[in-house]
């Protein structure tokens, strides 16, 4: 039980520190994509038809976003944690055929485990994919 403690240390902060470091490498290269933006360049009046300004009327204006789109748009800390629990995951199911390896049987709860790192792997990973999307509708 010792070692199992001992090693899940490791590999939890291995991990902690892999994810960090793949998290600022992945902001650092592609940080600067986002906030380039080009200025819409305004042309000279021109003279409009009588015809397109009552349709330009008629059409409703663009509305906001929503206020749970808003919420949504502040999730910026779910990115790392579903990297954190993708790696957790991949780590446990290294473990888990390591252990299948060995003639005892694995322990179900183990499995368990696994199963729910996986998933919560997957819950956080669109979570934050919904919370980027979120964030481009937020600037438009």
């Amino acid at each position: 039980m010792t070692y199992f403690l001992v090693m899940g240390g490791l590999a939890l902060s291995v991990s902690f520190t892999l994810g960090w470091g793949l998290w600022r490498t992945g902001r650092w290269l592609f940080g600067g994509l986002g906030r380039r933006r080009a200025t819409p360049s305004r042309s000279t009046a021109t003279p409009r038809r009588r015809g397109n300004a009552a349709r330009a009327a008629r059409r409703p204006a663009p509305s906001g976003p929503w206020r749970l789109t808003q919420a949504l748009a502040r999730l910026h800390g779910t990115w790392p944690l579903a990297l954190l629990v993708l790696l957790l995951h991949g780590g446990t199911r290294l473990a888990a055929h390591g252990m299948a390896a060995r003639p005892h049987s694995l322990p179900g709860e183990f499995l368990q485990i696994v199963e729910a790192l996986g998933w919560g792997a997957v819950g956080l990973g669109a979570l934050a994919g919904i919370g980027l999307l979120a964030a481009w509708r937020c600037r438009r």
